[in-house]
Parts: structure tokens; C-alpha cells; sequence
């Protein structure tokens, strides 16, 4: 593959952002902080591993839709319309998968004929009596009772094969990975398919399967053959790194092992990586790239 006839399109959250590689702007005192939020995001982006790959291995040019507190939901509704309305240009895409638990929810503004898209964690702060019915009360038993661990599978799972569909159909050259979601090395460690009652599922109308969509991807985990073309655990416990469940552990473990100080590729500021900690990631992911697509 010639990458320079490629343009790099990245997407995930803050760590595809490259949050904290700079100091952030200070927003008091300012009518329009816009141009000020533009400027960070540029001087970001231009930290991130995203553009320390584009630049090593040569592509066109590269484009960020990296967001702070993203989800993986965000990711796809951004990826789908930006491949659907750029039929013509050469895109490859690099997909980071977040955590599993953040979502985007279509809250009701009180007393208003209006919904909002709210970003949600489980420390997503909520304004009070602002949303319908909406306190810290019922977002603590949403994460209890509702996007449970066993749902976090299921999303993980879906939003994946929702991915992989999605770049298959547009037939266009990806990578993804894993920065923060350790979803996989939990199903590993513990099936939670075991967890789960499949006998209201008719049968009938799965096959005699109802769990196959589950089961499938754990079978994937199992045999170490995933359906995308994924930069998962197997290759990353590879460099002999303990605990290696996602890429932000497994530069964890070289800073430990290689520099002999756990925070040697953290920034000052915020829970983010510095600019080394980006370059490192980026020779991981760009070795990847290499090797299934260069000539």
C-alpha cells in the first residue's frame, strides 16, 4: 500500500485528542473562548499519536475526531456520515475503542419541548433540575442496575461488529485497538456468557443459538482471531509486559521495565500521556500498520 495516497482518519477519545500534551487554555475572562478551544485542539491534535503516524509512515495527510470523554458510540456516528459523504477519497481509518460503560443519552430538558445529547460516564455531572426526572440518584442505579457489566459486554461486542461491518461495507483500509477498554481481557479471565439465562430466548428464531452472538466473539478471543483488524491483548502481551490489557497498560509496563518509572510517559498535568508517551504508542500502532499493509 502507497500511503501517501491515503488520508489518515482517526477516531477514539481524549488519548486520540492528545489532551494534556499542552496546558490548557484558560477560559475566565473571555466572551468567546472559541478561538481558544480551536487553538487547543490544533496544538493537541498536532501531539497525538494520530499525527505522529501519519507523519512516519508517510500518509497525504491525516484528520483527528478525537473527543474528550468519548464513547465508542460517538466514534461510529461521526466515522459513518464522514465515510458515506467522502465516496471518492482514499481513507485509512484508525479506530480507538474507550471504555465500554460511556454511551451518548438523548436527555428531556425540563419544561421544554427539547432533548440534549449528553456524553455519559458514570461521573457524568448532571445540573440539577435540569433533565427530566435525571439526579446523581438515577444515574448511579443506571450503572447498577441498567449498564450493568453483563450489558457492558453486549455493547462491546455490538459495537464492534457494528465497526466491522461498517468498514467492510465501505471496503476501506483500518486498524483498531484498545487504549483504555479492558473488556477483552475480562471475558478471557472470566466468560461472563456463564452469567446469563438464555431460556426466554426462542430458540426457533436463533437457531437453536441464542447466545451466538456472544459466544461467537469469545470463541474469536479463544482462538486469537478476530474479525477486524485488531491491535489486541495476544500481540501486546507479547513484549512479555505483566497485566498488558490495553495499549495504556502496556505502556505502563515499558515505563516500568524499559525506564524504570512508572509515570515517564505521563503528563504533569491531567491523567493523559505526554508527547513521548504518544510517540511510543505511535511506533506500536505503526509497526501494526506495517506489517498487515505494507507491500
Amino acid at each position: 500500500m502507497n500511503f501517501s495516497e491515503y488520508t489518515l482518519v482517526s477516531f477514539g477519545d481524549s488519548f486520540t485528542f492528545g489532551q494534556d500534551t499542552v496546558p490548557k487554555y484558560d477560559s475566565h475572562g473571555h466572551d468567546d473562548i472559541r478561538p481558544k478551544q480551536k487553538k487547543y485542539k490544533s496544538d493537541c491534535n498536532k501531539n497525538s499519536y494520530t499525527q505522529f503516524i501519519s507523519d512516519s509512515l508517510g500518509f497525504k495527510n491525516s484528520i483527528n475526531f478525537g473527543t474528550m470523554a468519548g464513547s465508542n458510540e460517538k466514534s461510529l456516528i461521526l466515522l459513518e456520515p464522514f465515510l458515506r459523504s467522502n465516496p471518492t477519497l482514499k481513507i485509512f481509518v484508525l479506530f480507538n475503542f474507550t471504555h465500554s460503560h460511556r454511551y451518548i443519552q438523548f436527555l428531556k430538558i425540563n419544561d421544554e419541548k427539547k432533548y440534549e445529547l449528553v456524553d455519559m460516564t458514570p461521573v457524568t455531572p448532571i445540573k440539577k433540575d435540569y433533565y427530566s426526572g435525571i439526579d446523581s440518584k438515577s444515574i448511579d442505579h443506571n450503572y447498577t442496575y441498567f449498564r450493568n457489566g453483563i450489558q457492558d459486554v453486549y455493547n462491546h461486542v455490538k459495537d464492534r461488529r457494528m465497526l466491522y461491518y461498517m468498514l467492510s461495507s465501505y471496503n476501506v483500509p483500518y486498524v483498531t485497538f484498545d487504549i483504555l477498554n479492558d473488556m477483552d481481557a475480562r471475558i478471557l479471565r472470566n466468560n461472563p456468557i456463564k452469567y446469563i439465562d438464555s431460556s426466554n430466548i426462542s430458540r426457533d428464531l436463533t437457531d437453536g443459538k441464542p447466545l451466538d452472538f456472544l459466544e461467537s466473539y469469545s470463541q474469536e478471543l479463544d482462538t486469537k482471531s478476530p474479525l477486524l483488524t485488531h491491535l489486541g491483548i495476544h500481540l501486546l502481551r507479547d513484549y512479555n509486559y505483566n497485566n498488558v490489557n490495553n495499549i495504556a497498560s502496556w505502556l505502563l509496563g515499558k515505563a516500568k521495565n524499559v525506564k524504570n518509572n512508572a509515570k515517564y510517559y505521563m503528563a504533569e498535568r491531567g491523567q493523559h500521556w505526554n508527547i513521548e508517551g504518544h510517540h511510543e504508542v505511535s511506533k506500536l500502532i505503526g509497526d501494526f500498520i506495517k506489517k498487515k499493509y505494507e507491500n
